[in-house]
């Protein structure tokens, strides 16, 4: 069962999205999250867990509020040097414009995350969706992780493979 504190009972229980989420997870013994309600105007409530993609544990949560959005979002890599930031955005926007439901950004701070929205308003909710979209990110991931790391992993006098398709692209 999801671990909780009376914090997250409250906003979940405030969150009729969220709670609907919670029962599912329950119902089919899926316990692999935990969760954090934040004290926000949207109620929103964090779903934290972690997926495995070509042997990296990635950071993932489902954040449900009140507004019509869902959001699945995972944490792709972390501190990407400034010098190899230029290249990757434009890789990762090449991947934004392939992909409708994926969504990649770079933060400043260089981490990169990926995010897919799902519509829901509270009649429509339905978790089933967000378990086959876990399933397609994974399988996403599992497509283009090592390209996306390329841009990471290359010395700086040789380029990865994603920023030579990148290259032969424009």
């Amino acid at each position: 069962m999801p671990r909780k504190s009376s914090k997250e009972e409250k906003g979940v229980a405030s969150n009729e999205k969220a709670l609907k989420f919670q029962e599912f997870l329950v119902d089919n013994n899926i316990n692999v999250f935990s969760t954090e309600s934040l004290d926000d105007e949207y109620q929103t409530v964090m779903f934290r867990s972690r997926i495995e993609v070509r042997g990296q544990i990635l950071p993932m949560a489902i954040i449900i509020d009140k507004s019509v959005f869902t959001i699945i979002r995972t944490q792709i890599v972390t501190g990407i040097p400034t010098e190899k930031q230029e290249p990757l955005k434009a890789y990762l926007n090449d991947l934004n414009r392939q992909y409708k439901i994926f969504k990649y950004y770079l933060r400043e701070d260089g981490i990169v995350y990926l995010d897919v929205c799902l519509p829901f308003v509270d009649e429509t909710f339905d978790s089933k969706m967000i378990q086959l979209m876990l399933s397609v990110l994974v399988q996403h991931l599992e497509a283009v992780y090592a390209d996306v790391m390329s841009f990471v992993w290359a010395k700086d006098e040789t380029k990865g493979k994603g920023e030579k398709e990148a290259e032969a692209r424009e």
